[in-house]
């Protein structure tokens, strides 16, 4: 049933006609993970990006400011008697509940008032405490609990990130040799002898959903898009700080792909045709 499928539907399983290209390709990721970083470096690192890693216990906080301390007492005294809600108080000074909103702050940030807030074990309003605003009441709403992730737990992505960056300096260190090679006649061939580039070759389609992963990056494909045969290789920047150089070998004609390649695709194609024919 597949295999009749198929050739009924032949046309949905033919790939259009195609650039033949090969490339030279020096990429970050190649290389990456070929070089070695010192755990006194990862160290260093961790250390630059340490407020990311270790974060203090927060609170989310909103803070309504008095003129006086005597007012801040007043409207504390009626809170506490239950005659008014924080909501009724920042009302009364003509204020949204956006506009007393702290966010999330830790202790330090709250600067005076910091140990009265983080004294409450559950939601609730405190103070009057000071403020850069003059003496205020917190409302604290929630708990945000510390968090911390150790050197050993960072490490990994510490790692992949230095490699990362020392692969693009490496590749862009290497970006004036490719293109004077190009420029004095080198092939696809030499640079991947000479530079240690990676020779690949690709079948690409514009029209095709089965292109090779490189042919998404948008320099690689505007260049496949326009390269011509007998056209000379030139270097171009990939969005990930790689270099490629590409030609055109051949055009190749629009061809069914193998019914092993296609064949599940039919089935599915298949399925839904029926799924429509039994609702219309």
């Amino acid at each position: 049933e597949i295999k009749a499928w198929y050739d009924a539907h032949i046309a949905d399983y033919t790939r259009p006609e195609a650039k033949r290209i090969t490339y030279a390709a020096l990429l970050p990721k190649d290389i990456a993970g070929k070089i070695e970083v010192s755990d006194d470096d990862l160290k260093k690192a961790y250390e630059a990006k340490k407020d990311d890693y270790v974060v203090p216990e927060k609170r989310l906080v909103e803070r309504l400011a008095f003129g006086t301390e005597e007012e801040a007492k007043a409207a504390k005294d009626r809170l506490d008697k239950g005659e008014a809600t924080f909501e009724g108080l920042v009302a009364d000074r003509k204020l949204q509940l956006t506009d007393v909103d702290l966010g999330d702050v830790s202790k330090a940030e709250l600067g005076a008032a910091g140990d009265g807030v983080f004294a409450l074990a559950e939601p609730g309003v405190v103070g009057p405490l000071p403020s850069a605003l003059g003496p205020a009441l917190f409302r604290m709403n929630g708990i945000l609990a510390a968090q911390e992730k150790t050197f050993d737990q960072a490490k990994p992505e510490l790692l992949a990130a230095a490699q990362d960056e020392a692969a693009r300096k490496q590749v862009s260190a290497k970006a004036e040799a490719i293109d004077d090679a190009l420029a004095g006649g080198a092939t696809l061939q030499d640079l991947a002898k000479e530079q240690g580039m990676v020779l690949a070759t690709t079948d690409y389609a514009p029209a095709a959903d089965d292109n090779d992963p490189i042919t998404q990056d948008p320099a690689f494909q505007k260049a496949a898009d326009a390269v011509g045969e007998g056209d000379f290789p030139e270097a171009l920047a990939t969005a990930d700080g790689g270099i490629v150089a590409l030609q055109m070998d051949e055009m190749l004609p629009a061809a069914p792909r193998p019914p092993d390649q296609g064949g599940q695709q039919g089935q599915k194609s298949q399925s839904r045709q029926q799924k429509r024919q039994k609702q219309e």
